[in-house]
Order: C-alpha cells, then structure tokens, then sequence
C-alpha cells in the first residue's frame, strides 16, 4: 500500500478530522498556512513544499484545495505536474457542498462561510493582514452571510454578533451535512496505482 500525502486548505481542518476519524485512511495531513488566503505567492510556495516532501516520502499526492484558489501557477496545472489529485470544486464551498448546492446558497446576493472562515477573517484582522475595512468591503456587497454548521465547532453567540458588528450582514446559520465532503475526501485518498 503507497502512503499518501494531503496538502489541505486550513479551512478544511475541523471537517477533515471529523471525516478522518471514520475512514481507515491515514494520510500524512500537511496544512497550509491560513494567509495563503492572502497571498498568491504563498499559495505556490506552501503547495510546492508539500509536494517536495510528499515526493522525498515517495508517496501518491492529493491536494485539498479548490482549483480555481489564487496561486502564481494554478493550483490544476501543480496537480498535473506531479501527478496529484485535485478536487473537481473550483473553491472550498464546492468542495464542501457540491456545486450545484454552492452556487445554490450564493444565490440572491448571499455569501456562504463556514466557522473556519470567520475565524479566520477575525484572525487576520488581529494579525494585521486584513483590516476591518477590508472586511467590510469585501462583505459589506452581500445582503446575507449564511454560515455552515457541521454541528462540530460551533461558534459562540458573541463570536457570530461581533463578526455581525463587523460586517453589518445579517447572519444565518445553515445545519448541513458532511456527505458531500466526505465523498471528496474518499475519493482523492482511494488506493493509488502503483
């Protein structure tokens, strides 16, 4: 059996761990740095370690990542580069959702985030990556963030009325599934051929 090497958005972490606990896969899991969100650059630069080291471990590769995530190369070209599997979501919410349901909850100028996103966003801002007036510009467009809720890591109620505060968007909450996750991550950690 080859080992096998997932190079993963940080986003993914909770859901990841929640799926892998019921598979008998075990990958070795290299997360990205959460400001590659930010940065094309670090993007090509994270994604290229893991392969790097997956390839020192000799071991089939997959990427956790949406295809169309901002990288210097794109992220569909690495993949093919190195023989990796990729994910058919052009981002994390089809990842997550499927497309037709991503693009579904986007609908009626409504943004879809899960936990992770909000922390992430409120760790930036704390960071100094982003400020909260790039929060509220990049948000403020949509009438309605509907937040995912995999029933794993709840956000406190102060937390959603703070991001509230920042983003003056209504906030909904969405209880869903993680089938559709799951079957993704099945899928790029099925047996490789040797």
């Amino acid at each position: 059996m080859k080992k096998h090497h997932l190079i993963t958005c940080p986003i993914f972490a909770a859901e990841l761990a929640a799926v892998l606990s019921q598979s008998t896969a075990m990958p070795t899991v290299q997360f990205m740095d959460y400001r590659v969100h930010f940065s094309g650059e670090l993007m090509a630069t994270e994604v290229a370690k893991g392969v790097a080291t997956a390839e020192i471990e000799g071991a089939a590769i997959s990427f956790l990542v949406g295809r169309e995530c901002e990288s210097l190369q794109p992220i569909s070209s690495i993949a093919k580069n190195c023989g990796g599997l990729l994910p058919d979501g052009l981002n994390c919410l089809e990842i997550i959702l499927g497309q037709e349901k991503a693009r579904e909850l986007q609908e009626n100028r409504s943004t879809v985030m899960t936990p992770a996103w909000i922390k992430m966003i409120t760790n930036s801002i704390a960071d100094g990556h982003w400020t909260m007036d790039d929060a509220r510009i990049n948000l403020g467009r949509y009438d309605c963030i509907i937040l995912l809720d995999f029933g794993l890591e709840p956000l406190s109620d102060e937390m959603i009325l703070e991001f509230f505060e920042l983003t003056q968007v209504v906030i909904e909450i969405l209880p869903v599934s993680l089938d559709h996750f799951k079957q993704v991550v099945d899928q790029l950690l099925a047996e490789p051929e040797e």
